[in-house]
């Protein structure tokens, strides 16, 4: 057998080798988002720390709102997916209620802080509010992120109505749980993306 036919399969095999290795190498993306809810962002313990009171499992819905006419499913859902959190209700265990949602957009302009909103701190720029808190990522996220285009990338948590009326409108309180969920949302996605500044 002539030794110039040999040399085709052996780069394949040797390309199928690499390629196996790449894929299945666990990396801190995969990781988290085995280990943890919301796409990776959170663990279950701080997955709960929003709550209304009245008990239940926390239950995670990951949606992706229907995008009509588009036929690919990208590549990366961080941007396409909501993060439902819910707590099951004690007495009908088939439904639930909404405590929050957490969502990651690119975007070129920052919402505006609202009345009564404090600094996010943490080494993160944002804001914690009554019923709404947002950071932004990292500058270097964007890149990492495949969102070169955009100015920013921000994760947002909106409060559920039932949240805020189960607590007695203690924002007090809310607002610390807030920042707690908020800022490992945006460690863990920096860490998936290695875009820590």
């Amino acid at each position: 057998m002539n030794k110039k036919h040999l040399v085709l399969p052996a780069v394949l095999v040797v390309a199928a080798a690499v390629v196996a290795t790449v894929h299945f190498w666990p990396t801190e993306l995969k990781e988290l988002r085995e280990q943890n809810l919301c796409l990776g962002m959170l663990t279950e313990q701080t997955a709960g720390l929003i709550q209304d009171g009245k008990g239940g499992a926390v239950v995670v819905e990951e949606s992706v709102p229907d995008s009509s006419g588009s036929a690919a499913k990208p590549a990366d859902p961080i941007f396409s997916t909501i993060c439902f959190v819910n707590r099951k209700n004690a007495d009908d265990k088939s439904s639930a209620r909404l405590q929050y949602t957490l969502d990651v957009r690119p975007t070129d302009t920052l919402n505006d802080r609202p009345k009564g909103a404090t600094p996010v701190k943490g080494g993160l720029t944002g804001w914690v509010g009554q019923r709404q808190s947002e950071i932004q990522l990292p500058d270097s996220c964007a890149k990492e992120m495949k969102r070169p285009d955009a100015r920013y990338i921000t994760v947002t948590l909106k409060i559920s109505p039932v949240t805020l009326v189960g607590r007695d409108w203690d924002y007090t309180s809310l607002m610390k749980d807030s920042r707690t969920v908020i800022l490992e949302a945006g460690e863990n996605l920096t860490k998936q993306y290695d875009c820590a500044d």
